[in-house]
């Protein structure tokens, strides 16, 4: 037999066993015809072709770490993200499967196929790829400069999985699994399917011509669209009403720049681009009629839309209130009594309406007066910024009158109380204080006496005596503290950090203008606005505040007291923070000489259990780090379990937490977080 028809014979018969999964020889008589043509044609083209099972399973070092994604879960830290760049984006649907490398060489063949592993290096499965119909053993269409890789994910489509289901547990995991058989014949029973969503080796302009390369050397793109960044939100809502329509698995909406000489320039972290982000799906979703629209006062007297739905379990839990946020809101979802929409719930906490799927017969009836007061009700544009120009209005509903609104006034008590800590001024004390008019300012509050609590329901002398206690352990306040109290629209717990470490004093924050705050880090012009117009409108209130209580200025000494208590100490931070996001809580801990370790040990010293829907107050389920150290705190390890609030105090340089650490008790029968089976990672959207 010659050379080529050696080469001849073994094509064929690697093509019946790759590619149609049907051989006609023996595995022992195939290698014995390929180890007569290495012998006479070592360097041989068709040799090339051949792949080893042997070489499954291997680890094999990508060229470029495949990185994470950044993430986000609304729409502002979205626009946040988009004041980085500029030119358009592309917008992909993330798909909920396996990410994969797959290497052709200089010819288009087919030479290697690797999972994302850690992102270094991922698993060789070559064999199992050549049974997955969207990877081309070899590329079509025009021929290559050199070497190729394209990166993108293996994923089973719905329809496929609905055939197995009563085998395997879901899609995903199936998945991670048929890529690793060990015959790799039986990769084709589960009919996976592939998409392509990056390409290395070549040289692009732009997103999109990666798009159309894909196409014209046979391959299959993730669904791509071309969009203006203010079109980012419509786009995220045109997904998760179609999101239970598409014969695939997806758990968010992935946006890249499309010029790529903005990738170069914003680089990357060593955990993610700068140039991509993943706009997450945050929880458990489904179809339900929208029945009414409430309209609820806050302490700021922006009037929020509220979504009343037929009942719907979401993440373990019957949902009939959902949040709209703004007025834009309702107007940009077109909102009709009777629609069918689509909730979900934010993070398995917070539910949402995200999009409509069918409209109704009824329009929303925009409020012209107050609900609570009665007042006349204005429209506020609140416009969003990005290199001069306006790329969104937001519009709110406004009271007219919030100083002497009931529910602002309230709201504002409630805010201003429990930010800095005065206990036993819940909703029902300041609704008596309020209805008996013994409240009327902020001020009032450090004004009240043992008498004032006279003839108050279910207020005795010694309770009375303990709430004026109470009001006056607070009536010295570090500057952070009380600019987060006042209930400013911006100021929340990082913004007024910031602002009192950069400007010290409480006095040289009133006189702040919006160019001055928008230039310090961390404050783009549209927030510097609304918290310099907030701050002036509050004037008033900060004088007569300032004539009952003590406003200290932020100095290095108080530092060095939050220190005390947190210096040498480990913290790990879970569950959802109500106060400060978990980035900024960390900081706040290694600034003051402590560790934050990435996961829970014996040796830890706290665990942090975040305020929102923690099992620590009554609600909520144990997340894994909380069941850990449960565990570890049963086997004799000090693990002090404490709220948000307590590590609160300890930043404010109060005492840590002393004596028996805090416990949820016995776990909650529902845990809303389930485990999930290992595998190659994070799955296409979180990575690159």
């Amino acid at each position: 037999m010659s050379v080529e028809e050696l080469a001849t014979a073994v094509r064929y018969h690697n093509w019946r066993y790759f590619a149609l999964a049907d051989p006609e020889l023996s595995d022992y008589a195939f290698d014995a015809l390929a180890r007569r043509l290495q012998q006479v044609a070592p360097e041989h083209e068709a040799l090339a072709e051949l792949v080893s099972d042997a070489a499954s399973g291997e680890k094999v070092t990508h060229n470029a770490p495949m990185l994470s994604l950044d993430k986000c879960y609304d729409e502002p830290t979205l626009m946040r993200w988009a004041d980085s760049f500029e030119g358009d984006v592309i917008e992909t649907p993330k798909i909920d499967g396996v990410a994969a490398s797959i290497h052709y060489d200089a010819r288009g063949r087919m030479v290697a196929a690797v999972t994302r592993g850690d992102g270094r290096a991922g698993e060789a499965f070559t064999a199992n790829a050549r049974y997955i119909d969207d990877i081309a053993n070899q590329l079509q269409g025009p021929p290559l400069e050199g070497p190729v890789e394209v990166r993108g994910e293996i994923y089973m489509r719905r329809s496929v999985f609905e055939t197995l289901s009563d085998e395997f547990s879901n899609p995903r995991n199936t998945t991670a699994g048929a890529i690793k058989q060990k015959d790799a014949r039986k990769t084709a029973r589960y009919q996976l399917s592939f998409f392509v969503y990056d390409i290395l080796g070549r040289d692009f302009e732009t997103e999109l011509e990666k798009v159309e390369w894909s196409r014209a050397h046979g391959l299959v793109p993730v669904d791509t669209k071309l969009l203006k960044t203010n079109e980012m939100q419509g786009g995220y809502d045109a997904w998760v009403a179609q999101r239970d329509d598409v014969d695939y698995e997806m758990d968010g909406v992935v946006y890249k720049v499309n010029l790529v000489r903005e990738h170069r320039r914003l680089g990357a972290t060593a955990h993610h681009p700068r140039y991509a982000i993943a706009y997450k799906f945050q929880g458990d979703s489904s179809k339900t009629t929208l029945n009414e629209v409430e309209w609820s006062v806050s302490r700021t007297g922006t009037i929020t839309p509220v979504a009343l739905i037929e009942p719907v379990e979401l993440s373990g839990a019957m949902v009939s209130r959902c949040t709209l946020h703004n007025l834009s809101r309702v107007r940009e979802l077109d909102l009709t009594l009777g629609a069918t929409v689509v909730a979900m719930r934010r993070g398995g906490v917070i539910p949402h309406i995200e999009s409509v799927a069918a409209p109704g017969d009824t329009p929303v009836v925009v409020p012209a007066t107050c609900p609570s007061c009665g007042s006349q009700t204005q429209v506020r544009r609140n416009e969003q910024v990005r290199g001069g120009e306006v790329v969104r209005v937001i519009e709110f509903l406004d009271c007219t009158t919030p100083l002497t609104c009931p529910a602002a006034v309230r709201g504002t008590f409630e805010h201003f109380a429990r930010t800095v800590d005065i206990e036993g001024f819940g909703p029902k004390m300041v609704d008596k204080l309020l209805d008996s008019g013994r409240l009327r300012s902020l001020a009032d509050l450090y004004r009240l006496t043992a008498g004032s609590f006279r003839d108050l329901e279910g207020v005795g002398e010694v309770l009375a005596a303990k709430l004026v206690q109470n009001v006056q352990e607070r009536a010295e306040l570090p500057l952070r503290v009380f600019l987060a109290a006042l209930g400013v629209d911006g100021l929340g717990a990082v913004t007024s950090e910031k602002l009192a470490q950069h400007y010290l004093t409480l006095d040289r924050i009133l006189t702040l203008e919006v160019g001055a705050l928008a230039a310090l880090d961390g404050f783009q012009e549209t927030l510097a606005q609304t918290i310099v117009e907030g701050l002036r409108a509050t004037r008033p209130l900060i004088d007569d505040l300032r004539t009952v209580m003590t406003v200290k200025d932020f100095e290095v000494a108080q530092v060095a007291i939050e220190a005390e208590a947190i210096a040498d100490q480990s913290f790990v931070f879970t569950g959802a923070m109500a106060t400060l996001d978990r980035k900024s809580a960390q900081k706040a801990v290694r600034e003051r000489g402590g560790r934050t370790p990435s996961s829970v040990t014996k040796e830890l010293d706290y665990l942090v259990v975040g305020d929102k829907g923690s099992p620590l107050l009554g609600e909520g389920s144990l997340s894994s780090k909380h069941k850990t150290a449960e565990k570890y705190r049963a086997d004799g390890a000090t693990i002090q379990i404490i709220t948000e609030s307590a590590f609160l105090e300890m930043l404010d340089g109060r005492a840590a937490p002393a004596g028996e650490p805090e416990s949820s008790g016995e776990p909650p029968e529902r845990d809303l977080e389930a485990p999930r089976v290992p595998d190659d990672g994070p799955a296409q959207g979180e990575l690159f």
